[in-house]
């Protein structure tokens, strides 16, 4: 196998396209690239009489390499702008090793009519023209600088991606916002780079800060949907934004019902989903539409592994009673909350640090059932500053747009 390689290397560092054997033979190199094969005849061809055939050969490759280059870069432009996916990959791979061996057929046939119409017929042998080991390493040199000449070539083309990101979002995170220079970069990207989201989401906080809400929620979902289903830290602020931008958008109904097509394609930790849960459901009371947010945290209750996971099970409890506090069930708010504060007094050193504020949120669940002996006692066994205490009351907050730094 590594003398394979070796012979192959070899055969395309060797620029030599002609050489005359001292057994008085001549051969023409073709278009073979994975053997090293000659075209042969029995004779001594001069130089003066293969000049002709060499040239023509010489303008093949000039066009062979025009052709490849077109093809490369068109089937690049159609893989970004219309199938950038791995399947669009693998099609548009698959097509350019189709048309580059369609190309090298095409010239090998037509060299071969070439050769055929001046000298006549030949036969196929190896292609070793009498060279020193000193000129084949230096075939090779030039090979390889030719090869990193390339490979620093697509390396700026990559580096200039970076560039063009990291100037987007300059301009995008001024105190204020160049828009227009953004876009104006952003339009240069596309065109010569694969789409990124955040291009996407600066257009859709740009949308907003206008008033186009319509086009914010349509470059926001496309941004959402552009990233890959890994679950990142800013997620929690996307996914927020998304529901204000549709409520203003499209209704409150349809932002639900986006945030939950969406949010079911990211792989989320438990945690994750609890804080997702957390953002929509204040999202649902806010815009009076609760009618699900019990159901869903019984859903993800139901989903755990009660038996092993008793602390994301006492926080996804500690959640929803907050949610009955401001649906106004207090009741059913009381009955989880006098299961929760005996727990974590149980287990403090888990849960010691919730236990003041699952007492002074149980107070004034108490309160409003009448319960002012109750409510007090819960305050002051929360041993929270009672000017302070009204901070922990739950409370909606009312979604807004997070402007973010990109």
């Amino acid at each position: 196998m590594k003398e394979y390689i070796k012979q192959y290397i070899n055969n395309l560092a060797n620029p030599l396209l002609y050489y005359v054997h001292k057994d008085q033979y001549s051969v023409f190199k073709n278009f073979c690239l994975f053997k090293n094969n000659g075209n042969v005849y029995n004779r001594v061809i001069p130089i003066k009489e293969a000049g002709k055939v060499l040239e023509y050969r010489i303008d093949l490759n000039k066009k062979l390499r025009k052709y490849t280059i077109i093809y490369t870069i068109l089937l690049y432009l159609i893989f970004i702008h219309c199938f950038y996916c791995f399947v669009g990959l693998l099609f548009c791979e698959a097509l350019w090793i189709i048309l580059f061996f369609a190309g090298r057929m095409y010239c090998s046939d037509k060299y071969k009519q070439k050769l055929i119409q001046i000298f006549g017929e030949y036969s196929i042998a190896d292609f070793n023209p009498p060279v020193s080991e000193e000129k084949n390493q230096q075939y090779k040199k030039n090979y390889i600088f030719r090869l990193s000449f390339l490979a620093i070539l697509i390396s700026i083309f990559i580096s200039f991606s970076f560039i063009l990101q990291g100037l987007i979002k300059f301009n995008a995170n001024k105190d204020k916002p160049n828009y227009n220079t953004a876009e104006v970069l952003s339009g240069i990207y596309t065109k010569i780079y694969p789409e990124i989201p955040v291009i996407y989401e600066i257009r859709a906080q740009e949308d907003y800060i206008s008033g186009d809400f319509a086009g914010a929620e349509k470059n926001y979902i496309k941004a959402m949907n552009m990233y890959d289903k890994k679950f990142r830290e800013k997620d929690y602020t996307r996914f927020a934004n998304l529901l204000y931008i549709l409520k203003k958008s499209s209704g409150s109904q349809n932002a639900i019902d986006v945030f939950n097509e969406i949010s079911t394609k990211k792989q989320t930790t438990t945690a994750q989903q609890e804080k997702l849960l957390w953002i929509k459901s204040m999202f649902s009371i806010s815009s009076g539409l609760s009618d699900f947010v019990i159901t869903d945290y019984d859903d993800l209750l139901t989903s755990l592994n009660s038996n092993k996971d008793k602390k994301n099970e006492f926080y996804i409890l500690c959640d929803k009673a907050y949610m009955l506090y401001l649906m106004r069930n207090y009741k059913e708010a009381l009955n989880i909350y006098n299961t929760l504060i005996p727990y974590a007094k149980e287990n403090e050193k888990i849960f010691g640090s919730d236990i003041a504020r699952l007492q002074a949120e149980r107070g004034f669940t108490k309160k409003h059932l009448k319960d002012s002996t109750g409510a007090n006692t819960d305050f002051l066994d929360s041993k929270i500053d009672l000017y302070e205490i009204k901070k922990y009351e739950p409370k909606i907050s009312e979604p807004k747009f997070i402007v973010q730094k990109f």
